[in-house]
């Protein structure tokens, strides 16, 4: 216990000093990185960027904090980077799949395949793109829920970006019956589109008998709108298209099977029935 306060009794200048250093770097480091956050020049560049770029800062930030408290406590700077070195070497080989997800981000952030605010679907995973950090890119999914996929598995695999183009075409297939007239059909289908406000007039909508079914004749309605719109004429025009086609006497069928009955007249069970009486 003597020994500790001889310690502390003959080091007290520096300890204060180290504390001093110990406080004032970490409010500076979280100061700076609240105005990189709030900086108008920061907000202007692409989300996708501004991410990343936000996590190499708080890293290196972190770094030389660790390195000038290590100083001031009498760590020699060239003994303390050459320890870092072989830690450094140490980890990265511990650490593989998570210096690919850290290279991953930056050919996310080269190549732009998606950017914070598209909608993507990656193997059985879809959701917005809510932030892309270097190890990882979070989705948020319609229902509000949190999906946190590395890096790495989406430069590694396919992904489909619904939002990428600022146009989408709308497919559907609507049944009517054999009995249906097809042009009458065709007209109640291009009437419909004709009149919706959202459905683009380029490139040209597509409606026609597509397929004889088992049942039902098939109708394809191609139909192309701004991506924003997309979810609003899908519904849209499934709901329409049931009240029209009732307006207009247009049966839509379902499956059904016709069973035949063959009846097959047994001689020799007669036979055995006569001898019985």
């Amino acid at each position: 216990m003597e020994t500790i306060k001889k310690l502390i009794n003959d080091n007290w200048n520096e300890i204060i000093r180290f504390l001093i250093i110990l406080v004032i770097g970490y409010i500076l480091i979280k100061i700076t990185l609240f105005f990189f956050n709030k900086s108008k020049s920061i907000i202007k560049i692409d989300p996708t960027i501004s991410g990343i770029l936000r996590g190499i800062i708080k890293f290196f930030l972190y770094a030389s904090y660790v390195i000038i408290l290590l100083n001031v406590l009498g760590v020699p700077i060239t003994t303390f980077i050459a320890m870092f070195g072989a830690v450094g070497l140490a980890v990265a080989l511990a650490l593989q799949g998570n210096l690919s997800n850290f290279a991953s981000a930056f050919i996310i952030l080269m190549f732009k395949p998606f950017k914070v605010g598209d909608y993507i679907e990656s193997k059985d995973k879809s959701g917005t793109v809510n932030d892309i950090q270097m190890l990882y890119t979070q989705l948020l999914t319609p229902d509000n829920r949190k999906i946190i996929i590395p890096n790495s598995e989406l430069v590694n695999s396919s992904v489909i970006n619904y939002t990428s183009e600022p146009i989408r075409r709308v497919d559907l297939v609507f049944n009517a019956s054999y009995d249906s007239d097809v042009d009458k059909v065709k007209n109640v289908l291009n009437n419909i589109v004709i009149d919706h406000k959202k459905i683009l007039e380029f490139p040209e909508a597509i409606v026609r008998l597509a397929n004889h079914g088992a049942s039902s004749l098939d109708y394809d309605v191609k139909v192309w709108v701004d991506t924003m719109d997309y979810w609003d004429v899908l519904y849209d025009l499934e709901e329409t298209v049931r009240k029209k086609f009732k307006e207009n006497n247009i049966d839509i069928p379902f499956p059904q099977s016709e069973i035949y009955l063959k009846y097959v007249h047994d001689k020799d069970s007669d036979k055995e029935n006569n001898k019985l009486e």
